[in-house]
């Protein structure tokens, strides 16, 4: 799909209701339900049904692993260890085949990106969600951690208390992609409510991960603690960044397929 030669006609005109950079804190209530639980019990903690059978399996999963999950959700409401924050921005781009334009708000030089095209099927390319006559990019940064939980997760390791060290970083990791997917869909109601898609660096078709460092200078995530590593890495670990493309087609694929 190549979108660079005329308008499509759900390509109307977006105004967000913003530009520039908020920071958002999102009530732990409200990011809880966008935890994908059996990403966390299958994929983190490794409960994989193998060779068991599925009454087997069902028994493990409905018990153990959904205990450790209900009991890990409570104590961190309690406990507040984990903590989400959110930095969010809009600014306004413009793609141009296999790159994207984009405006930082406030001025400054323009940055253009290039990313990947998908070789077979489709031969989609993310500049190709975006308005040709130019649009509007939004951005986030999220992370849930903090100073207390990075002391907290080095005693479980120090005390020799393995497990709950394997736990707790797995529901982290999975807390921060739930914080994503609430600012993801709360960046959106205000302009027709849940679609699109969002990109994070280090994915197939959003390899350059380079671009953390972009997303948190135009988010401001020093804002809410977090900062890039000279690997491009984002700092504290458990957080996440994306692109976000707001367009009813965008949509998440494989630059191989």
């Amino acid at each position: 799909m190549n979108t660079e030669s005329k308008p499509l006609p759900e390509d109307e005109p977006i105004t967000p209701p913003f530009w520039g950079a908020q920071v958002w804190e999102p009530p732990m209530a409200e990011v809880n339900p966008f935890i994908e639980r059996m990403s966390l019990l299958v994929g983190r903690w490794g409960f994989k049904k193998g060779n068991l059978s599925e009454g087997e399996y069902r028994q493990i999963l409905e018990g153990e692993a959904q205990g450790h999950y209900e009991r890990l959700l409570r104590e961190n409401m309690e406990k507040r260890l984990f903590v989400p924050k959110a930095t969010v921005a809009w600014m306004r781009c413009k793609p141009e085949g296999d790159t994207l334009r984009v405006f930082p708000h406030g001025g400054g030089d323009e940055v253009v990106l290039g990313f990947p095209r998908q070789k077979i099927r489709e031969k989609l390319c993310i500049p190709d969600f975006y308005a040709p006559q130019g649009d509007v990019l939004g951005c986030l940064t999220v992370t849930v951690g903090n100073p207390a939980a990075s002391a907290e997760m080095a005693r479980m390791q120090e005390a020799g208390e393995y497990q709950e060290y394997f736990l707790w970083t797995g529901f982290a990791a999975e807390y921060a992609d739930a914080v994503a997917e609430w600012a993801h869909r709360k960046m959106l109601e205000p302009i027709g409510g849940k679609r699109g898609a969002r990109f994070g660096p280090g994915y197939p078709s959003c390899p350059d991960m380079s671009l953390s460092r972009k997303i948190c200078e135009w988010t401001e995530a020093g804002r809410i603690g977090v900062e890039v590593t000279e690997s491009d890495m984002l700092a504290p670990e458990m957080s996440t960044s994306a692109v976000l493309a707001h367009r009813p087609r965008a949509r998440i694929f494989n630059t191989l397929g």
